[in-house]
């Protein structure tokens, strides 16, 4: 026969594995998948709508903030233009006051994004200058992007 001991041993053990397993899935969840950025806006259907994880260049412009990635090659006519939606208090996460300096600056920033990416029949952005939309949910990193080298 198991002793009182035992058996409220076994149970907390249960109970703790329990709780761990249902305490980890959701962060699990809560993490989109990392995609590469010219591999969305080459197939921006396959994206529309859905929340993804990013690594661009984030770039400001006189009205408006664009996204690109600098490996992605433009072809002639191919229109791949972002338009990036920073949320309402953005300034305050946790790498909002660097992305800040960097912007007020002018100068574009190396960041890993979460957000929702938008395709559609309609063009976004002021004057609709982008093709897509990246709505902003979360600022993962920021650097400054390294200025050419000139000779």
């Amino acid at each position: 026969m198991i002793s009182t001991r035992a058996w409220k041993v076994g149970l907390n053990t249960i109970i703790l594995t329990f709780l761990a397993v249902t305490w980890a899935k959701p962060q699990a969840e809560t993490e989109p998948k990392k995609v590469n950025f010219c591999d969305v806006v080459a197939s921006p259907a396959d994206y529309n709508g859905k929340t993804i994880t990013v690594e661009v260049i984030l770039s400001p412009s006189e009205h408006a903030l664009f996204l690109y990635a600098a490996p992605c090659v433009s072809k002639e006519r191919y229109d791949d233009t972002t338009q990036a939606v920073l949320p309402k208090g953005w300034e305050s996460l946790r790498y909002g006051k660097k992305l800040r300096t960097i912007l007020k600056d002018g100068r574009p920033a190396k960041v890993v994004l979460i957000g929702i990416f938008e395709s559609g029949d309609r063009r976004y952005g002021p004057d609709g200058a982008a093709r897509f939309r990246f709505s902003i949910s979360q600022i993962n990193s920021v650097q400054d992007v390294p200025k050419p080298k000139t000779r």
